[in-house]
């Protein structure tokens, strides 16, 4: 092997890989149908027929016979930068670029984002599939979407979701990588429809698969892959508006009959900057996940008591046996020995926690009481016959 060939390590050449791929999935044709010919959202169990120049004539249900009212598939994303199109856009950013650079350092936020997202596409998806063609407003969707991200994370942060986060962001993660490779050409990777969404949910699975066998792994991989989506597609939303990724995402979720003529007469033809901002995003999954790995060696669950832990054993190391010793008839205090405990110096006092998490931090030993307890156990044992104190073994 070349000595400068030993330098480039594994994610680099992986990234590399990544980018070869991408541009040879966007040059080389995969399907030898005509897209004119073929009815890419006939899928949605409608019938479609054109006019001699080739537009949509007419829509109509399948079963019925009856025409498919049509309207406008906008999905919420709004238009140009209102505010419905500037909330998608920070909040691609707000939850994509801490995923991307630190998800497995940032644990609760982390689970949060995984459940919240999984849990905003559901509701997004729902909506764009059922709604007829006068669809409610996009700022009206968004805030629903918004607010059930938000629900999704509450949950996430806390123990009650951290399970569902961590698995939903490993099927989350392949999920996206899926998109990304199935939006790289026109009208999709693989002109049969199912097919794409079957490459999508294999890809999926395996995110989710990997958060069983290899936990640290999957949330590094699968942070960088659904942070670099994230921020890819906030650039996108800057570049191209509503004409790029998210027209892609739309005219690859939106199932709805009444949005068929609004995507038909379209057709998803991605932009080349749209091209680029994917494929290089995806080139960015191992570097960044190989990053978080060096960088934040951590456990993905971090355990606040761990120095209260290494006090406790330390203390518990150091710290004497004492043992309970039971008596018959105790003696009453000598007077010398009276004098003796009031003449002592001060008790020292130390933190020694018996539990690193039962016991607070705050429990105090008289370290006099331990010099005591010691003394006892050093001085020979007396037998029980003479009515003196007998050690118990320890416990």
């Amino acid at each position: 092997m070349p000595a400068s060939a030993s330098h480039h390590s594994p994610p680099f050449l992986l990234a590399l890989s990544i980018l070869a791929l991408a541009v040879t999935i966007s040059a080389s044709p995969l399907s030898l149908a005509r897209t004119s010919d073929y009815p890419q959202l006939a899928r949605r169990s409608a019938v479609i027929t054109y006019d001699d120049s080739g537009h949509i004539q007419n829509i109509t249900d399948s079963a019925t016979q009856q025409p498919i009212a049509q309207g406008d598939a906008t999905d919420g994303s709004g238009a140009g930068f209102d505010v419905s199109a500037l909330i998608w856009l920070a909040s691609s950013f707000a939850v994509g670029v801490p995923l991307m650079l630190a998800g497995i350092r940032l644990w609760r936020i982390t689970t949060g984002a995984g459940l919240g997202l999984a849990i905003t596409v559901c509701i997004w998806a729902a909506f764009n599939n059922t709604v007829g063609a006068d669809s409610i407003s996009d700022f009206v969707l968004t805030l629903i979407s918004v607010g059930s991200f938000v629900l999704g994370f509450f949950l996430g942060v806390f123990d009650v979701g951290r399970i569902a986060g961590m698995t939903m962001l490993g099927f989350l993660g392949g999920f996206s990588i899926g998109i990304r490779i199935v939006l790289f050409r026109s009208d999709l990777l693989i002109h049969t429809f199912f097919v794409n969404w079957l490459i999508i949910t294999v890809l999926g699975i395996v995110g989710f698969l990997l958060v069983i066998a290899k936990q640290r792994a999957a949330i590094t991989i699968c942070s960088a892959a659904v942070g670099t989506f994230l921020t890819g597609l906030g650039i996108d939303l800057v570049i191209n508006k509503q004409s790029g990724m998210s027209f892609g995402l739309r005219y690859l979720f939106d199932g709805n009959s009444a949005h068929l003529n609004y995507f038909m007469s379209r057709g998803w033809h991605p932009p080349l900057v749209t091209e680029i901002i994917m494929a290089v995003s995806l080139a960015l999954i191992p570097l960044l996940a190989y990053a978080q790995h060096r960088i934040f060696k951590q456990p993905f669950k971090r355990v606040r008591t761990s120095s209260v832990s290494s006090l406790s054993s330390i203390a518990s190391s150091a710290a004497p046996s004492h043992e309970t010793a039971v008596q018959a008839d105790p003696p009453s205090p000598s007077k010398e020995s009276y004098l003796d405990a009031v003449e002592r110096k001060p008790a020292v006092v130390v933190v020694v926690p018996e539990s690193a998490e039962e016991t607070p931090i705050g429990s105090f030993v008289d370290l006099n009481s331990l010099h005591d307890h010691a003394r006892e156990d050093m001085a020979p044992s007396p037998t029980s016959a003479a009515g003196l104190l007998t050690p118990k073994k320890p416990s």
